[in-house]
């Protein structure tokens, strides 16, 4: 921690001073302490990011070719991850990148190229960077997602990159689009080619690639799973407002307010009516929710993961605003406690929301703040009050949990549950998104640790005299093994 030294005085400071002098140094050194942004997250390992650029690392699983992160990381102004490895952009436009060494995490071969860069977008085994000239640089499996020499020369005036899961489209500031990757997801876009001009804008998601153009249609391009309808809908898809997705399903919300869906589990037709007049669509882990102008919520998605019982509902009145919780959604209503609408069958006791409604209406306060995880949510009460509402878990289990966690100055979310600072600076965090149909031995309340903030380097951080080592040697080579059952 940094402190501000208080000139020497030329004659000895009396008392009272020295107590004031003293009081003016610990606000400064308050002043200068690092205020924490963001928690990035992979598989193998994840990170905190502040204000002043630095990272610490809070846990790490390293696989055999694992890169650790550098010692010597200077101020990063962003991080993306992809399953295993890490990209930092640096302050001053350069990319430094640590993690699995085949999914991007050695950079080695692009790395004179990866200079005065000013976006990344992840795919499942590799980065793409976009320079600042418009030209652009991909790195990773050098397989399914490798960037062809001459597409990427015939990038020259790319504004900004998309990506889903295996697939990476460039829109070029003539509204072209090019793209690479694995075909079938979208990096194969020849059919499709002649459309893809005067395009403002992309929605990359799950495995496919919608195109919005300037006049207001769409072009749609990858695997679009079981929609047999999209020839009569791919018509109707004009002036899209808004997308959202699940589970190779989609949505999208038009300026007129109606709704278009297509994918996986995609019909509408039991509230076909309420699809006409619509103010705002929110997506979870497994159904779509839609909000009219004068606040009535509608829903439809996977019955069967996410519960018919609750896509069903069409008496849900007075909403507000809708907040996706991991398989259920929260309902904000004026001056009162938030519904959780969630599968309430035997089955959804699994993974569900079983006992969230308790513990809002005993804990609940207006002005809380909620913050979403993956498949659970915290509410921050006006008073500091930290409340979490776990997943699958035990509600004795997580009111004792309540009671253990300070309040906190700041909260983030990861994977798998949630990392704090305490009033005191200290490290703070807790899982509660447990695996599905897992029983973990661990119950949210055990897995609470509060500890003294560490902005040391991390224990096995990358030195460079053994990044140098590593460099000097040929790259190593993935070896593949093949099993038949």
């Amino acid at each position: 921690m940094q402190s501000y030294p208080i000139p020497r005085p030329l004659a000895p400071i009396s008392r009272p001073l020295a107590l004031v002098a003293a009081l003016i140094a610990l606000q400064l050194t308050a002043c200068s302490q690092p205020k924490p942004l963001t928690v990035f997250e992979n598989d193998k390992e994840a990170l905190l990011q502040f204000d002043n650029g630095k990272l610490i690392q809070f846990k790490e699983n390293p696989s055999p070719q694992y890169r650790h992160i550098p010692c010597d990381l200077p101020a990063i102004e962003t991080v993306v991850t992809n399953s295993s490895a890490f990209a930092a952009l640096t302050q001053s436009g350069e990319v430094i990148t640590w993690g699995d060494s085949y999914a991007g995490g050695d950079s080695r071969e692009v790395m004179e190229q990866l200079k005065q860069v000013k976006q990344i977008v992840p795919v499942k085994d590799g980065f793409a960077a976009l320079r600042q000239d418009g030209t652009v640089v991909y790195w990773g499996n050098a397989g399914k997602f490798s960037l062809d020499k001459a597409l990427q020369n015939r990038m020259t005036n790319i504004t900004k990159l998309f990506a889903n899961q295996e697939a990476i489209a460039a829109l070029d500031a003539n509204g072209k689009v090019h793209t690479w990757g694995y075909g079938p997801y979208g990096g194969n876009s020849l059919h499709v080619q002649d459309q893809l001009v005067d395009v403002v804008d992309i929605f990359a998601k799950g495995r496919s690639f919608i195109a919005l153009k300037k006049e207001g249609s769409a072009v749609i391009w990858g695997q679009v799973e079981e929609s047999t309808n999209m020839k009569k809908l791919l018509p109707q898809l004009t002036d899209v407002a808004k997308i959202e997705y699940f589970q190779s399903t989609y949505a999208a919300l038009k300026k007129d307010g109606s709704v278009v869906s297509w994918g996986w589990r995609s019909d509408t037709y039991p509230i076909r009516s309420a699809l006409k007049d619509v103010a705002s669509i929110t997506a979870n882990n497994c159904a779509f929710a839609i909000l009219s102008p004068t606040g009535d919520a509608h829903f439809w998605g996977d019955g069967i993961n996410c519960g018919v019982d609750w896509i069903k509902k069409t008496d849900i009145t007075g909403v507000k605003e809708i907040i996706s919780i991991g398989s259920g959604f929260l309902l904000l209503r004026d001056k009162a406690v938030p519904q959780i609408v969630a599968d309430d069958t035997d089955y959804a006791y699994m993974f569900g929301f079983h006992y969230a409604q308790e513990i809002l209406d005993k804990y609940w306060q207006e002005g809380s703040v909620i913050t979403q995880g993956p498949a659970s949510f915290v509410f921050t009460r006006p008073d500091g009050k930290v409340v979490p509402v776990g997943y699958r878990a035990n509600r004795e289990n997580v009111e004792k949990l309540i009671a253990r966690i300070p309040r906190l100055t700041w909260l983030g979310r990861g994977n798998e549950g949630y990392v704090g600072i305490s009033e005191k600076g200290e490290w703070v965090s807790w899982s509660m998104n447990l695996a599905m149909f897992d029983k973990s031995p661990v119950q949210p309340a055990d897995s609470l640790v509060i500890k003294p903030l560490d902005l040391s380097p991390a224990a096995q951080c990358e030195t460079p005299e053994q990044r140098q080592a590593i460099l000097s040697k040929e790259r190593p080579q993935r070896k593949v093994t093949w099993s038949f059952d």
